[in-house]
């Protein structure tokens, strides 16, 4: 296979798989933000729902501007400055928001398992909000750079031909984007926090059959969590392991070849990481019987309503 045919291979797969994950993703967020309203006083549902809307913002200024840049060669960032800067912020925060929300989830049905009393009363719905209130913030303040330092330069491609990109302009915030936040916070750490937390809470319901976990709501909380844990895990393992042996072999020259085996590997696993903003709703659907029962709710009550300002047309 030609390098002309794996870079051809690497944009179909975006185009068409990833519009999948963009409609099956958005349609799934926006369903479980009109789901979970009604349970956000949760401490979890009130995490999920925040996650779904930190999603939502991920498949569009993340997934979206992927498929049209490597699939139709359409980049709006590298036109518009406003959008270049705000781009590359909004996907990040949204992206590490949600991961966050999720990681919180995680724990708060990990503290809700166990067995000392002490634990669940740390379980409260104002200690969630604070903690997303907190993490937002720092998630944000950490990120402004991007707004700083990205800027519309002018470079070479393959062709020689001069072309313009928004790309950072700063080497240090680039190196510590590359080393530090892709691999570490976007991968490594949010999985190894979910799989701490969701192997030690599967630990704590195998030990206590889920006696004490307050009725089938908290139980579907609960299977809600492991399943999204796992599917968040699954991509995340890949896109590390590349980002990781890109950064492994910076220094090395490599062939037209073997760059464009990379880049399609790479678009494939960036792909496909979005995944874990797209299943959620669809995890929760078939992990959670409590979570069909909110959504068939919701679905009558918007019948009856619709049906209800028919007839009040016709009268």
């Amino acid at each position: 296979m030609s390098s002309t045919s794996l870079i051809f291979f690497g944009s179909q797969f975006c185009i068409y798989f990833g519009f999948i994950i963009l409609k099956l993703g958005l349609i799934g967020n926006l369903s479980n933000l009109f789901v979970l309203f009604s349970t956000r006083t949760n401490p979890c549902s009130f995490l999920l729902w925040f996650a779904s809307i930190s999603n939502i913002i991920t498949l569009l200024t993340g997934l979206l501007p992927r498929i049209l840049s490597i699939g139709f060669s359409v980049d709006a960032s590298s036109t518009s400055l406003t959008w270049c800067k705000s781009r590359w912020f909004l996907s990040y925060t949204s992206a590490f928001t949600s991961l966050t929300c999720i990681c919180f989830a995680s724990i708060d049905r990990y503290l809700v398992s166990c067995q000392y009393m002490q634990w669940h009363n740390r379980n409260k719905l104002k200690t969630a909000k604070l903690a997303i209130l907190i993490a937002t913030s720092v998630i944000m303040l950490t990120h402004i750079p991007f707004i700083v330092f990205y800027h519309i330069i002018q470079v070479n491609n393959s062709n020689d031909n001069v072309i313009y990109q928004c790309s950072g302009t700063n080497a240090a915030w680039t190196s510590y984007v590359n080393y530090f936040t892709r691999p570490m916070l976007g991968s490594i750490m949010p999985g190894t926090v979910l799989a701490v937390t969701g192997w030690r809470t599967y630990l704590n319901i195998k030990s206590r059959m889920l006696v004490h976990l307050g009725g089938t709501f908290q139980r579907g909380l609960t299977s809600m969590i492991l399943l999204q844990s796992i599917l968040i895990i699954i991509p995340v393992v890949p896109f590390s392991i590349i980002v990781i042996y890109q950064i492994a072999t910076t220094s090395t020259n490599k062939t037209a070849y073997r760059l464009a085996q990379e880049t399609m590997v790479f678009n494939i696993a960036n792909i496909l990481l979005y995944i874990s903003y797209a299943s959620n709703f669809y995890v929760y659907f078939f992990s959670a019987k409590s979570y069909r029962k909110e959504l068939l709710r919701f679905v009558s009550h918007f019948v009856c309503c619709r049906s209800n300002r028919v007839e009040m047309r016709r009268m």
